[in-house]
């Protein structure tokens, strides 16, 4: 259909003129206004006929031709004889407008000011319409005043007219929009070839405009229709050919209509294809409806935009890739510069962190994996927060292997801050232990709590940004007693003859750095035997990122399959370490430590002499029997028989601490306590026979030994509680006596030792001279 209108809208213009094209298909709405009008009267007023109203129809019909001369004429129908029109505009246009004559040469002036006439055109047609409606409209006013018709018949015709100066005038202006849409375009591409400014004036009717005006046109070919038929006064003819028409009418409206919106976004779609391949990016638009014109003007704005950008592309290319220079510069010098900052650091870490254990039955060994790598003149290097030290040690003239491992919380630089902290503190507490004299009479408890509360201390002053979580511990190298605590580091693992399982307490310890309550430190013990291989790790251990066929990241969560790994490694660092590998990738610090105690050694056969099992089981029934004297006989027997043997001893320290021979119980227990510092219940019978034998300072070292092991041993407690009494020492007596308040018991013990207390305290206040 749109080939159809085209050749029609060329044909005539060849022909005759550009606007009586435009006018010819205006005043179809001309025919189409007068033929709503003639419906409205036949189906209003029934006798409206030629015979009856005969001036009226034939004012009409005249006035309706005149009209339309008229509106030729003034839009230039007679341009081909000379005459372009009533109108100077028009009369310019139609001059400009030319048969067969190009528009490429005009003046840019010239080509401005018909294009605006063009834009203009349809609003101007549209008026035209309507004054000719209205003058139509008045000759049929005036012929019926004349005549003397009934006036109720002029108010019917005027709604009909209403309804024919609707459609004149939205015809006339739709057909003309549509038809100069492409002489519009033409005008405004020679414009924007030459660089000029489009102005972007719009029409009277938008898009929406447009829409209510086909949607009321259809309502009122309805509405015409339905009050046609319900009149009775119409014939099948007559409905017939008023349907025709209104179809026709309805179809080339909104055929124009639709087809003025695609030729409109056809226009869109090639600019931005041209935009988007280098083009101008050029938008002439056909349509002056509103929404398009504004759309126009800020598309125009974006290419300019565009325009500009890739005008100064290459020097904004060049600038930025200059830049960019800088920068890359900037930041390899500044990688230099930390990864100078990263070596100073690994190789302050490096002497900090040693293996330094000379024992021949504890042998220790570790592996660390820092996450965080660089390159410092070629070389890689790894510095992270993990740190494992080793070092034997000497106290109370026993050799001890001490161990640490340790996570710092933070990344790279972060946790290798916290590891030379720590590292520099742990080092400077291990010299010290073999310098100093004191140190060295420390108990392994009180050399551990005395080690962890210096950490601790030096961590607080950071006020909690920089946190550590530790295991460390001291290990008996003769005995293989191993002192330890765990401050919120990952369980370290006991593989005995091929099965890992983990060590596990109830310590309530925090990282170091995290304020603490005295009552929560607690040093454990755990009895190794010869072969016995314990594994130390840091969280890393635990932290494998799976490997997975899809995108989403797989943590693993099983604490337990680290127990796994030393299976299959056989309890061997490297081997454990491939078969974390072998699950997924490290995604922290990994470092681990193995100590084997006597791995090469066999636990001696467990026999007792038979005149020494002979002793005992006599001793025991003397002992039933009250004859201590004659049981505490056979005993020492006995261990002058078999001296080795601990069963024996213990049944012999219990049986004179029953007697109350302290002087020689204490004598057995100083032996049977560097034999056996793992047997708790003999170390608080010691703390009592030291009390009997007024020895306050070893009973108390043996109490202090058992609170830091247990400090729910409320008898320990209140017995060390009287000992400091004993000695004068009030504040450590009160200190003591608060624990015991802190653990559920029964309070008549502890209602005497406040008496005790009280009572102390006055006779200090009256002993001190006024």
């Amino acid at each position: 259909m749109s080939q159809i209108f085209d050749q029609i809208f060329k044909f005539l213009h060849k022909s005759i003129s550009y606007s009586f094209a435009i006018v010819f298909f205006s005043l179809q709405g001309a025919f189409f206004g007068a033929f709503y009008a003639y419906f409205f009267g036949s189906a209003l007023i029934p006798d409206f006929t030629i015979a009856n109203h005969p001036e009226i129809v034939n004012v009409f019909v005249f006035a309706t031709l005149f009209a339309a001369i008229g509106h030729s004429i003034e839009f230039g129908i007679l341009t081909p004889l000379g005459y372009g029109g009533l109108r100077q505009d028009l009369r310019k246009l139609n001059l400009f407008l030319k048969r067969n004559e190009t528009i490429r040469h005009k003046d840019i002036l010239e080509l401005e000011n018909n294009l605006n006439t063009l834009i203009h055109l349809p609003k101007e047609n549209m008026y035209a319409a309507i004054r000719y409606a209205i003058l139509v409209f008045v000759s049929v006013s005036i012929t019926y005043l004349v005549f003397q018709y009934p006036l109720y018949e002029l108010l019917l015709i005027f709604i009909g007219w209403l309804s024919a100066v609707f459609v004149y005038g939205g015809f006339s202006y739709i057909i003309s929009d549509y038809a100069t849409g492409s002489k519009r375009v033409e005008i405004k591409k020679i414009l924007a070839y030459r660089d000029v400014s489009v102005h972007k004036n719009f029409g009277i009717l938008s898009l929406k405009g447009k829409f209510i005006f086909l949607l009321i046109l259809i309502l009122l070919s309805l509405s015409v229709l339905s009050v046609f038929i319900s009149f009775g006064n119409a014939s099948l003819l007559k409905i017939t050919a008023f349907i025709t028409m209104t179809f026709i009418e309805a179809v080339i409206l909104i055929y124009m209509f639709f087809q003025s919106i695609n030729l409109t976004l056809e226009q869109i779609n090639e600019s931005a294809n041209s935009l988007a391949t280098g083009g101008s990016g050029a938008l002439p638009i056909l349509s002056i409806d509103k929404e398009f014109i504004l759309f126009a003007e800020n598309y125009e704005k974006a290419t300019r935009e565009v325009g500009k950008i890739r005008e100064n592309l290459q020097e904004l290319v060049e600038a930025k890739t200059a830049e960019l220079r800088n920068s890359l510069e900037t930041l390899e010098t500044l990688k230099k510069q930390q990864d100078g900052d990263y070596f100073l650091t690994s190789l302050l870490i490096k002497p900090l962190s040693l293996n330094k254990t000379i024992g021949s039955h504890v042998k220790t060994d570790f592996l660390i994996k820092q996450k965080k790598t660089f390159l410092f003149h070629g070389r890689e290097n790894e510095i992270g927060g993990d740190i494992c030290i080793t070092r034997t040690i000497t106290l109370r003239g026993k050799d001890y292997t001490f161990f640490l491992n340790a996570d710092a919380m933070g990344k790279s630089l972060q946790g290798a801050g916290g590891v030379l902290v720590l590292g520099a503190a742990v080092q400077s507490i291990l010299e010290r232990s073999n310098a100093v004299e004191a140190v060295k009479l420390l108990y392994a408890e009180r050399w551990i709590k005395n080690a962890y509360q210096e950490l601790h201390h030096i961590f607080e002053s950071f006020d909690c940004s920089m946190l550590v979580s530790m295991v460390m511990g001291l290990i008996d190298d003769e005995t293989g007693l191993m002192y330890y605590l765990n401050a919120e580091h990952p369980w370290s693992v006991l593989y005995r003859k091929g099965t890992a399982e983990f060590i596990k307490n109830n310590s309530d310890l925090r990282k170091l750095g995290t304020p603490f309550s005295e009552k929560s430190l607690e040093i454990s013990t755990l009895q190794l035997l010869p072969g016995d291989v314990l594994i130390l790790g840091s969280d890393g251990r635990d932290d494998i990122e799976f490997v997975t066929e899809t995108t989403a990241r797989k943590i693993n969560h099983d604490e337990e399959l680290f127990l796994r790994h030393v299976e299959r490694g056989d309890g061997d660092l490297k081997s454990i370490y491939q078969s974390i590998l072998t699950m997924g990738e490290l995604t922290d610090d990994l470092s681990l430590m193995r100590i084997g105690f006597k791995e090469n050694s066999h636990l001696p056969p467990r026999a007792i002499r038979k005149e020494s099992y002979e002793l005992m089981r006599k001793a025991k029934t003397q002992i039933k029997s009250e004859q201590l004297e004659e049981a505490k006989i056979s005993l020492l027997e006995a261990n002058r028989i078999n001296p080795e043997n601990r069963e024996i001893k213990r049944a012999l320290i219990r049986l004179l601490v029953r007697m109350k021979d302290y002087q020689l119980a204490a004598e057995k227990l100083n032996t049977y306590i560097e034999e056996y510092p793992g047997d708790t219940d003999l170390i608080y019978l010691a703390s009592f026979t030291y009390k009997q034998t007024k020895e306050y300072g070893k009973a108390i070292d043996m109490g202090e030994r058992i609170r830091l092991r247990n400090p729910g041993h409320l008898s320990n407690l209140i017995q060390l509680a009287q000992l400091y009494l004993l000695i004068g020492n009030l504040p450590k007596a009160e200190k003591t006596l608060h624990l015991t308040s802190l653990i559920p018991s029964d309070t008549k013990r502890i209602d005497q030792l406040k008496s005790q207390i009280e009572s102390f305290r006055k006779n200090i206040v009256v002993e001190i001279p006024s």
